[in-house]
C-alpha cells in the first residue's frame, strides 16, 4: 500500500543525517521533504477521503497555514514568499496528513511508534561511544560519503562538552533534536512496558532514557517531568474536570500576579529556571526581551524570515518554537496554532475514559508526548526535522475519535478468540 510505504520512508528519513542533502539554489532538499511532498500529492488524489474525515483541527490548521503563508508572501514578495510557504506547507500539511491517512487504527499507531522506539533503542550504542570518545562518528561517516560538512562547527568545540562527556547528536543535527525525539516516544514505550511487560520493552525504555541523558540537554528531562505531571492529569481528569479547570484558573491568576509584581515577569522567571545552564537561561530570556519590539511592531503578519532586532553580539537563533512562530507569522497565527494543539490534547482527554484497556494506554501515551511538546516549545525551537515530526504527531491521534468502533472491534476479536479456543 502506497501510504504505508510513505510512512515507512518518513520514519527512516528522520534518521538520515543532515549531510545527505541536495542543494537546489537556496533550498536544501532532504529525504523527509521528498517523502512529504509525495504525501501531499497522494493526499490531493484522496482529497474526498480527507474532506469526509475533516474536523475542527483540520480546519484551524488549514487557516494557520494560510496565515503563515500570507506572512511569508507579505514580508518577502511573491516569488520568495511562495517558495518559503511551499516548504512550510509540505512540512506541516504533508506530515499531518501522512499521519491521518496511515494511522487510522490502534494497530497502525502501535506500528509507527514501535518503528521509532526500536531504532532509537539501537542507536544508544553510538550515543555512548560519541559521548565518552568525544567523536561524532556517524556524522564523520556521513561527511566522508557525501562530501557535505553540514554540522555546526560549534558542536565540535568545548561548549558542547559537559561533565567530561560530549553532548551527543547521534544521527541528528543537534543534541536538542536527538533528546526531543527520544522524549516524544518515551511515554509510548514506558506505558507499553507497564501494560504488557516484556523484558525487551523494558530494555528499550531504559535505552531511550539513557540516550536522552547523553544529550545533557534540559529539554528531554523537562519533557519527562512534564509527562509525569500530565500522567497525573490523565489519571484524574475524568470526573474531576471542575477541579482541574479551577486549578487552571488559579494557576493563570498566579501567573498574572507574578507578572504584575515582578520586574522580570512570569515568562522570564519560567525560562530562567527551565535550563541546566544559567547562562543559557539568561540568553533565552534576552531573546524574549529583544524580540518583543519586532512582535509589537508587526503583530499581524510578523517579520517572516527577516532578521530580528538584537544587539550585534547576539546570534540570530531563537530558542522557543512559540516565540519564533509569533515573531515570524504574527500573534494571530501563533495563537491559532497553540489553540489547535491544546484543543487536540483536551479533546482526547475528554474521551480517554471511553476507550477500552487495549487502546487507552496508547491514547494516554500520545497525550503525554504531545502535551510535553507544547510545553517544551516555550524553551526549545523545533527546527529541522522536529517541525514536521511535531505535525505528524498532531495528526497521529485522529483514529482515537472512533472509540466506539475500536471497542466493538476489540470485543469481536476477543469473542472470536474464545470461540476458536473452544
Amino acid at each position: 500500500m502506497i501510504i504505508r510505504l510513505l510512512a515507512m520512508l518518513f520514519v527512516l528519513s528522520i534518521f538520515i543525517p543532515v549531510e545527505f542533502h541536495i542543494l537546489l539554489g537556496t533550498l536544501r532538499l532532504e529525504a523527509y521533504r521528498v517523502v512529504l511532498a509525495l504525501t501531499l500529492i497522494y493526499a490531493f488524489i484522496n482529497l474526498r477521503k480527507i474532506l469526509e474525515n475533516a474536523d475542527l483541527i483540520d480546519i484551524l490548521l488549514f487557516f494557520f497555514v494560510i496565515l503563515a503563508s500570507t506572512s511569508l508572501i507579505y514580508n518577502h514578495g511573491l516569488k520568495d514568499g511562495i517558495e518559503s510557504s511551499g516548504i512550510l506547507i509540505i512540512e506541516i500539511l504533508g506530515a499531518f496528513y501522512l499521519a491521518k491517512l496511515f494511522i487510522t487504527t490502534p494497530k497502525s499507531y502501535y506500528q509507527v511508534n514501535t518503528w521509532f522506539v526500536t531504532i532509537l533503542a539501537v542507536l544508544l550504542i553510538f550515543s555512548l561511544y560519541e559521548a565518552f570518545a568525544k567523536h561524532r562518528i556517524l556524522h564523520e561517516w556521513a561527511k566522508v560519503i557525501t562530501g557535505n560538512d553540514s554540522l555546526d562547527y560549534r558542536l565540535y568545540t568545548h561548549y558542547y562538552i559537559r561533565m567530561g562527556i560530549m553532548r551527543t547528536t547521534n544521527l541528528f543535527a543537534h543534541p536538542i533534536l536527538y533528546g526531543t525525539i527520544g522524549a516524544i516516544f518515551f511515554p509510548f514505550i514506558v506505558l507499553l512496558a507497564v501494560y504488557k511487560f516484556k523484558l525487551g520493552n523494558a530494555i528499550k525504555a531504559v535505552a531511550i532514557f539513557i540516550g536522552m541523558m547523553t544529550t545533557l540537554s534540559s529539554a528531554p528531562l523537562l519533557s519527562v517531568a512534564f509527562q509525569g505531571m500530565t500522567a497525573v492529569l490523565t489519571r484524574f481528569w475524568h470526573g474531576g474536570q471542575r477541579f482541574w479547570i479551577g486549578f487552571g484558573f488559579l494557576a493563570l491568576s498566579g501567573m498574572f500576579l507574578i507578572n504584575a509584581l515582578s520586574n522580570r515577569g512570569f515568562f522570564a522567571i519560567l525560562i530562567s529556571y527551565l535550563t541546566f545552564n544559567p547562562v543559557t537561561g539568561y540568553y533565552r530570556l534576552l531573546q524574549w526581551e529583544y524580540s518583543m519590539d519586532d512582535i509589537m511592531d508587526n503583530p499581524l503578519f510578523g517579520i517572516g524570515l527577516n532578521d530580528w532586532t538584537r544587539p550585534e553580539w547576539m546570534n540570530n537563533s531563537i530558542d522557543s518554537f512559540w516565540l519564533l512562530m509569533t515573531m515570524q507569522h504574527g500573534i494571530i497565527a501563533s495563537f491559532l496554532l497553540l489553540f489547535v494543539c491544546l484543543y487536540a490534547v483536551f479533546h482526547m482527554l475528554n474521551r480517554l475514559h471511553k476507550h477500552g484497556t487495549e487502546s487507552r494506554w496508547m491514547v494516554e501515551s500520545w497525550i503525554l508526548a504531545f502535551m510535553s511538546l507544547i510545553l517544551i516549545g516555550f524553551t526549545v525551537d523545533y527546527f529541522g526535522k522536529i517541525q514536521p515530526l511535531f505535525f505528524f504527531i498532531l495528526g497521529s491521534i485522529a483514529w482515537a475519535k472512533n472509540h466506539k468502533n475500536i471497542n466493538e472491534t476489540v470485543a469481536q476479536m476477543k469473542q472470536k478468540s474464545k470461540s476458536n479456543n473452544l
